[in-house]
């Protein structure tokens, strides 16, 4: 279970940078060029990794093509050009807010597509954790009171929904494979989906083709992070993280990102507000909370097949 926290705390530093980041480079590329790129430069690197570490497959039931495809296709492929695009469109304090309602989206996907039972002892942890990510980001001074609606919320909501569906769904369908093999075996079809709507959106004049040249070195090096940290590094340890803690707790750090970008923002010279410090200690208490709850009380039967030890299907 620590390796799991840990590996989350990794994957959360990693995405609490990648809205900084991409602010940085939409400018220079268009989201749906950032989406795909990041994922065809990882994928060769799944693979590599998954000839050196796993040359063989584990002696594991075999899974329909289809399930990967729709695994990847939905969990990367849909997922991220939508959440590329939102952050794009969104102001940027809202996008942080609504990254804060993972974990209500986690619960709502869960119950929808697998019937897994809403556990209300649950509810202060998350209310407390999207309290904190509201507090973390609420930016008064914004034009609007920093809630202003750019059309890139809803794109961000369903990504949300895209990867909640994915965390669940891969751990079930594709039980009994390592998390390397699950993140390798549904990344390339992702990165076929994700590249397919680059060259339709190229086609329709709403992204370009060929991309920009990069105007600023650092931009080469942003570009190359935004590939290792959030998705090599990242995709790998939130797909472990959720097999060992349950997608509904593990999306309980999706509120830290937020409070990662202020501490990323502090470092550049720009020190919390004691709103922001008083939202991280409220997302950190919800984590925590959340955490002891699932270690005191033992889960049902079928909440704790359906939640941590998801069985082929």
């Amino acid at each position: 279970m620590i390796a799991a926290n840990l590996g989350l705390l990794v994957t959360m530093i990693a995405w609490g940078s990648l809205i900084p980041v991409l602010n940085q480079l939409l400018p220079t590329w268009d989201p749906y060029f950032l989406s795909a790129a990041r994922y065809a430069l990882a994928a060769p690197i799944f693979v590599l990794l998954l000839l050196v570490l796993e040359p063989r497959p584990r002696s594991v039931r075999a899974v329909a093509a289809w399930r990967v495809w729709l695994l990847g296709g939905v969990g990367i492929g849909a997922f991220a050009p939508l959440y590329t695009a939102g952050i794009a469109l969104a102001n940027p304090v809202t996008a942080a807010i609504l990254g804060a309602t993972g974990p209500v989206v986690a619960a709502l996907v869960a119950w929808a597509a697998y019937r897994v039972p809403f556990d209300r002892g649950m509810t202060p942890a998350i209310l407390l954790t999207v309290a904190g990510g509201a507090l973390a980001t609420y930016q008064p001074s914004a034009a609007g009171g920093g809630f202003e609606l750019r059309g890139g919320e809803a794109l961000i909501l369903l990504a949300s929904a895209c990867w909640s569906w994915y965390s669940l769904a891969a751990q079930r369908w594709l039980h009994g494979h390592s998390q390397l093999r699950i993140t390798g075996m549904t990344m390339l079809p992702g990165t076929v989906v994700a590249v397919g709507i680059y060259l339709v959106a190229a086609a329709l004049g709403a992204a370009d083709l060929p991309p920009a040249l990069p105007v600023r070195g650092l931009d080469l090096g942003l570009f190359a992070w935004m590939v290792a940290g959030p998705v090599v590094a990242g995709v790998f340890l939130w797909n472990y993280g959720v097999r060992v803690l349950g997608v509904v707790v593990a999306s309980l750090f999706l509120n830290l990102p937020p409070v990662v970008a202020i501490a990323i923002t502090a470092a550049l010279g720009t020190l919390p507000t004691a709103a922001q410090l008083a939202g991280g200690a409220l997302v950190l208490g919800g984590v925590l909370s959340a955490q002891r709850r699932g270690r005191a009380a033992p889960a049902s039967p079928r909440r704790a097949v359906a939640d941590r030890e998801p069985p082929a299907c």
